[in-house]
């Protein structure tokens, strides 16, 4: 027996006794509490692979997402850190993450109550992907295999949740990390976890963007203990991605007299504009957007004419749209 496969049987043995000595002890497992929906991702024109996740219990983003630029693991329903490295550990050594995931939950003791899901980006662009649900795991369990995705949920309100997820990621438009927030939104229209939605996380993991200079964690988001955690998820993911990620030329938008307006008036109230207010773009707004990003992001995000048409990085819009403007610098003497 390979030293893995007598490594996860040693795993399984502890976790059964476990779950023995817990219930001997009178503190049986509230399985009802980790309701929860996702979707799991890689994107290989980006080279990046992450989730979003949306639960209720607080904590969601230290038990549901592992991964890296070229691997992303939602474990769920019950979480285990062990399934999860054990899968990426597989895939790693050759075995596609279908193939891993079962491997390693046909060594859990909990398999019936686990819900797993992987995928893969390999070094020639395609992306592989797996995914299982045990038979024991909530009500209105779902899973939904795409080309570069999986979508899956349990405790859900509705048997729709992972069809409308997988079609609000398929439409929608931008960079992965806007795409998998995208989904999320999507899915809140027809339900979502039955205990209500208090905790979520989007991860987004990339090796060859200049962000890695600094991190290979490219996007992310943490929301916890808040009814509006879905609309607060968004509102992080735009304040990291808008501050420390590059632009993605899929995330410009047209700068339309409305965003102009509304650029311009966060940029006066730092001090950094101090022209018209109208819907029309100067060359002293465009120094005032450069100014702002001076002080306050990794990379400069100018506007740029693209057939004629002046754009802007999108998510920075709608960071400086929700812009805490207290936590933003403010323009220094020599820039006013």
């Amino acid at each position: 027996m390979k030293l893995f496969e007598r490594g996860s049987w040693l795993v399984a043995f502890l976790m059964l006794a476990s779950t023995q000595a817990s219930a001997e002890g009178g503190r049986p497992l509230n399985r009802s509490l980790f309701g929860t929906r996702a979707i799991v991702a890689c994107d290989a024109v980006e080279q990046s692979c992450g989730m979003a996740v949306i639960s209720f219990p607080s904590g969601v983003s230290g038990l549901v997402p592992y991964g890296r630029s070229d691997i992303a693991v939602a474990t769920m329903a019950l979480p285990s850190v062990d399934d999860a490295q054990g899968v990426i550990a597989r895939v790693d050594a050759g075995e596609a993450p279908q193939a891993a995931i079962d491997a390693v939950l046909a060594l859990d003791p909990y398999a019936p109550i686990r819900q797993l899901a992987a995928v893969k980006l390999h070094p020639d662009g395609s992306v592989t992907t797996g995914q299982r649900s045990g038979a024991q795991t909530s009500a209105h369990t779902c899973a939904i295999q795409g080309a570069t995705f999986v979508v899956q949920a349990n405790n859900m309100s509705t048997p729709d949740m992972c069809t409308a997820m997988a079609a609000g990621f398929q439409r929608a438009k931008g960079s992965l990390p806007q795409r998998l927030y995208a989904s999320l939104v999507h899915g809140a229209r027809v339900g979502g976890d039955k205990n209500g939605e208090r905790s979520g996380v989007i991860r987004v993991w990339n090796t060859t963007s200049e962000t890695a200079f600094f991190t290979h964690v490219l996007a992310e988001a943490v929301v916890h203990g808040s009814t509006k955690a879905l609309q607060e998820l968004g509102v992080e993911l735009n304040r990291y991605q808008g501050t420390l990620a590059d632009v993605y030329t899929q995330d410009r938008v047209t700068l339309t007299a409305d965003i102009a307006r509304d650029v311009k008036q966060v940029l006066r109230k730092l001090g950094y504009y101090r022209g018209p207010m109208d819907g029309s773009w100067s060359d002293a707004a465009e120094q005032a957007l450069y100014d702002f990003n001076w002080n306050n992001l990794f990379f400069l995000k100018p506007t740029v004419v693209e057939n004629g048409t002046r754009k802007m990085d999108g998510v920075l819009v709608k960071f400086l749209r929700d812009a805490d403007l207290g936590a933003l610098t403010r323009a220094t003497a020599s820039s006013e």
